[in-house]
């Protein structure tokens, strides 16, 4: 389990420099003159990049024996987390409304697949983590899948803008990467009659984003999305 714990923040570690690769080229190296970028959109990154680096921190503070600092700093979660879903929701409403002045509705209400999925997955994942806090490893689980959100938006902006490669093909193809990694995760657990639960939810609620994903284009999703943006947007 320790060593679990190590390998744990190494994981993040690769998701951070995936989320620096995937928003250098239109975010981070604009600084300090940035081009177009609302607030929103600042605290939205910074707020992201706090919790990736909180993954890292967390488990190697296990790994080191220090549980009881691990307990204080985590403390933080009950505040970050809340504040990272409601910027979750003003990032989607913002790009949302950005496509809708620029009159392509069709691509925002695509895009909204996205900014959706991202918000209710880490809310459902965070607040799954926060009542298990009392399991450690049902705890540690959804912490982590929390941090496997993050390579869609790294990776795949990083794909795209690297190699010009078709947006909607790399997202679907991370898709099925988040797939297979959480049926690895999950098949380990099952191997070694660990708790295997967490990942089991992890992997249906990824299979009903890439789902959505693929049905962007589809009358039914652009209707609902339709309905939802009229609601909550």
């Amino acid at each position: 389990m320790l060593r679990l714990y190590r390998y744990t923040s190494f994981l993040i570690i690769i998701f951070i420099f995936g989320a620096q690769w995937g928003f250098y080229k239109h975010y981070t190296s604009q600084f300090p003159n940035f081009i177009d970028k609302s607030y929103t959109t600042h605290i939205h990154g910074a707020l992201w990049m706090t919790w990736l680096c909180l993954l890292v921190m967390q488990p190697l503070l296990i790994y080191k024996g220090r549980a009881d600092l691990h307990r204080k700093i985590g403390k933080v979660s009950y505040v970050l987390g809340p504040v990272l879903i409601l910027f979750l929701y003003l990032a989607g409403r913002e790009s949302y409304w950005k496509f809708m002045n620029a009159g392509i509705e069709r691509e925002a209400l695509k895009f909204l697949v996205l900014d959706s999925r991202g918000l209710f997955s880490f809310t459902l994942f965070w607040s799954l983590a926060m009542l298990n806090l009392k399991n450690p490893a049902a705890h540690m689980r959804y912490m982590i899948a929390t941090g496997i959100l993050a390579i869609g938006p790294g990776f795949g902006r990083g794909l795209v803008n690297s190699f010009d490669f078709d947006f909607g093909m790399v997202f679907s193809i991370l898709d099925l990467t988040n797939l297979l990694l959480v049926s690895c995760l999950l098949g380990y657990d099952l191997y070694k009659k660990q708790s295997y639960k967490p990942w089991l939810v992890v992997w249906f609620a990824f299979l009903v984003g890439g789902i959505l994903w693929q049905m962007r284009y589809n009358a039914g999703w652009q209707a609902f999305a339709k309905i939802y943006a009229s609601v909550f947007y």
